[in-house]
């Protein structure tokens, strides 16, 4: 762990030795349907995973989970861990808030939640962003009530996605915490040195 302590690590830093942190625009833009199917992306400046939260009230549960990591300090190998079985409300609200810190401060990973009742998914990407896809309208509420409104969504370059050595042990207990189905990293996914 840093002398600085957990809260002053971060998941996406600016520049190429990534010093200093990135801060979102806290807006969110809908991205035309020419790049695949329709979504909202959106950018909080803070909070994400409490947004995911939110967010994920509007949809019906259970909930698959997907954790695609991009990089690895343990003894697991890089991949897409896919939940064996479906998430209650209850749990997939007490798997986010206790895996909270790192998923918000470091940048190894992505997190998948998809409605097992319908296609709607929510990803919380490694570069700070949240993707939304399935009941745009019904998003648009809960990005409001964070204080959100439509306006650019930054990708600043260069940049450097941080893995902190702080975080492994919460990374093994993430992958210890359920059963998982793996498979590997697909192409698009990409990789973290």
């Amino acid at each position: 762990m840093s002398a600085a302590g957990p809260a002053a690590l971060f998941k996406l830093g600016l520049g190429e030795e990534g010093s200093e942190p990135f801060t979102g625009s806290h807006a969110f833009l809908h991205e035309p349907e020419s790049h695949g199917p329709p979504r909202i992306v959106a950018e909080p400046d803070r909070d994400q995973v409490g947004l995911l939260i939110d967010l994920s009230r509007t949809l019906p549960a259970p909930f698959h989970l997907v954790y695609v990591a991009l990089a690895t300090r343990g003894l697991r190998p890089t991949g897409r861990y896919q939940s064996m079985q479906p998430l209650s409300r209850e749990e997939l609200e007490g798997f986010l808030s206790r895996f909270r810190p790192f998923l918000e401060r470091d940048g190894r990973h992505h997190l998948w939640i998809g409605s097992a009742e319908e296609p709607s998914t929510l990803v919380y990407d490694q570069h700070q962003l949240l993707l939304l896809y399935g009941r745009l309208e019904a998003y648009l509420p809960v990005l409001r009530a964070a204080g959100m409104d439509e306006g650019p969504v930054l990708r600043p370059e260069p940049h450097r996605h941080l893995v902190h050595q702080a975080f492994d042990a919460a990374e093994n207990d993430l992958l210890g915490s359920r059963g998982w189905t793996w498979n590997p990293l697909e192409p698009e996914d990409e990789e973290v040195e």
